[in-house]
């Protein structure tokens, strides 16, 4: 590897480093449930709008940050997202409330616009043959941060269930367990700040506002010295017709003009069908998700070796990205998920649920708190429905007590293919690890062109955070009381089909090709039918 290409992947790198501390916040989350639920007593809704709160702080974030891309740059903006993430995490931490609670993630969230933010930059200053890669470290450090939050959730768990001394000396019970998950999310989230001060800004940036030696000085970093003129040159006759001046809404405009139709259209859609496949809602209740399967405390361990493979999954696709081409990958990753999907579907419906009187004997000996002989009208009654049952326990118990109970009574009633649940989410994790994840950021990065990026990046990004950052994990945990799990996972699994019809129409190959280069290809794919059926032609046979 030249020390150009060695350049690249360093500030990739560190740029991506915000991908790690979402990942983080997105998983730690989910280990906080089981006990914030009994502290705040909160219904569905409300563990929904918790897990969606960074979302909905993304959302009015996305609103602006094109604009303070544009006139601060990637790198000042990247900071303060930086910023946020510390504030939000020491928030969390010492949230007195629900309410705390919910608007301290909220501020987490306007850090959430890190993803689509780093994708641009790393965009912009990666080699064209290593681009795939590069966007890619982005997806890579989101599952390596959601596989050390499992880990340290579950670590968390264990000590507080074994009463360590050292845990007691430092003030970590199960009262407080919670509060140290939220916490730990503090000293990454500083770290990438002080990291964010050596990365350069955009050389495309740089051009865009009339910085053309500070953009040449950062181009003799990223490009070997043969190929700086030539980069140089191409750059800046591709934004000659480019005038920073032009305003937000002018910006937007030409976002929606003719020549950007096809691009718009790819990320529109791609962000839509990331998020409704319903990875984010896994995610943010895989711990829940394998309680309803009857997984007990082993739940947090599962939860661990489901991210420890799509992590591997992830590192596979970023060896292969740029090999394969997005488009194979993209298309064949959503056929996977619809199978996988299926399969958790499928289990779900073949669930049966019985109380039986060794279940009451076990509920009374870890729940001596809990009068067990309250679920005797229940005893070796059958049910076929997680929701009729659910239904039938709380209208017995109560739904303060039911969320008390709720992990063991599962792991104890529940009889159901849960090997087949498993490998189905395991399976669905790889292939959105491998595809899915990688993939939005990826054409994110290469689809828009550099006048237009920060609006259309940002935008693009909005759209997902509406769908799969709000509404899927808002609603996941209401879906699962109100409509049953099983229809729930087949929903998803329906989404995943028409994404793979949708993106198989519209989406060409863009492998091995500079920002400029596919920029003329997808205005090119605007023109006449003709000429537009010639070029998807030569882009999906491109290798």
């Amino acid at each position: 590897m030249s020390q150009p290409e060695r350049n690249a992947l360093f500030y990739a790198f560190i740029v991506s480093i915000g991908g790690f501390i979402f990942g983080l916040d997105i998983m730690l989350i989910s280990g906080t449930f089981q006990y914030t639920t009994v502290e705040f007593g909160l219904s569905a809704i409300e563990k929904g709008n918790i897990a969606a709160a960074p979302n909905y702080g993304a959302l009015l974030a996305l609103l602006v940050a094109g604009y303070f891309c544009e006139r601060l740059g990637r790198k000042k903006t990247l900071m303060i997202i930086a910023g946020l993430y510390v504030i939000s995490a020491i928030g969390s931490a010492f949230a007195p409330s629900y309410f705390w609670l919910f608007f301290a993630r909220l501020i987490g969230g306007l850090a959430f616009t890190s993803l689509s933010l780093a994708s641009m930059y790393i965009g912009e200053i990666a080699p064209a043959k290593m681009r795939g890669k590069l966007v890619g470290l982005n997806q890579l450090n989101i599952v390596f941060g959601i596989l050390a939050a499992t880990i340290l959730n579950y670590y968390l768990v264990q000590t507080v269930g074994t009463q360590s001394e050292w845990a007691s000396s430092i003030g970590l019970n199960e009262g407080n367990v919670w509060r140290w998950m939220l916490g730990l999310e503090i000293l990454p989230a500083l770290i990438w700040l002080a990291l964010l001060t050596i990365i350069p800004e955009s050389p495309r940036w740089l051009m865009l506002n009339n910085k053309k030696q500070q953009s040449l000085d950062v181009i003799k970093k990223l490009v070997p010295a043969a190929e700086v003129d030539a980069e140089y040159k191409q750059i800046k006759q591709h934004l000659n017709t480019t005038e920073h001046s032009l305003s937000y809404i002018e910006q937007i405009k030409c976002l929606f003009s003719k020549s950007m139709r096809l691009a718009l259209l790819i990320g529109v859609f791609m962000a839509i069908i990331q998020s409704l496949s319903g990875m984010n809602a896994i995610l943010a209740f895989m711990p829940m998700i394998f309680q309803q399967v009857g997984g007990g405390d082993s739940a947090f361990l599962q939860s661990i070796w489901v991210s420890l493979i799509g992590t591997v999954f992830t590192v596979l696709a970023l060896v292969l990205i740029d090999k394969l081409g997005r488009r194979k990958i993209l298309l064949g990753g959503l056929f996977t998920c619809v199978v996988s999907l299926s399969l958790v579907a499928y289990g779900f419906f073949n669930a049966v649920y019985l109380i039986e009187s060794s279940t009451i004997e076990q509920l009374a000996l870890t729940h001596p708190q809990f009068n067990s002989q309250l679920l005797q009208p229940m005893l070796d009654q059958a049910f076929y429905s997680d929701i009729e049952f659910k239904a039938a326990v709380i209208n017995l118990i109560g739904q303060s007590q039911f969320s008390l109970l709720e992990s063991d009574l599962l792991l104890l009633t529940t009889d159901m293919p849960g090997e087949l649940v498993l490998l189905g989410i395991i399976t669905f994790v790889c292939a959105y690890n491998f595809s899915l994840g990688p993939i939005l950021w990826i054409l994110f990065s290469e689809i828009f062109p550099t006048k237009v990026r920060a609006v259309a990046i940002t935008s693009s990004a909005l759209v997902a955070t509406i769908f799969g950052g709000i509404i899927v994990p808002t609603f996941f945990p209401w879906q699962i009381e109100n409509l049953g799990a099983s229809l729930t996972f087949f929903a998803y699994a329906g989404f995943c089909i028409a994404g793979l019809a949708i993106m198989a129409k519209i989406t060409p190959e863009t492998k091995g090709k500079t920002i400029e280069e596919i920029e003329d290809l997808i205005s090119a794919e605007n023109d006449e039918p003709q000429t537009k059926n010639s070029n998807i032609k030569q882009a999906n046979s491109f290798n």
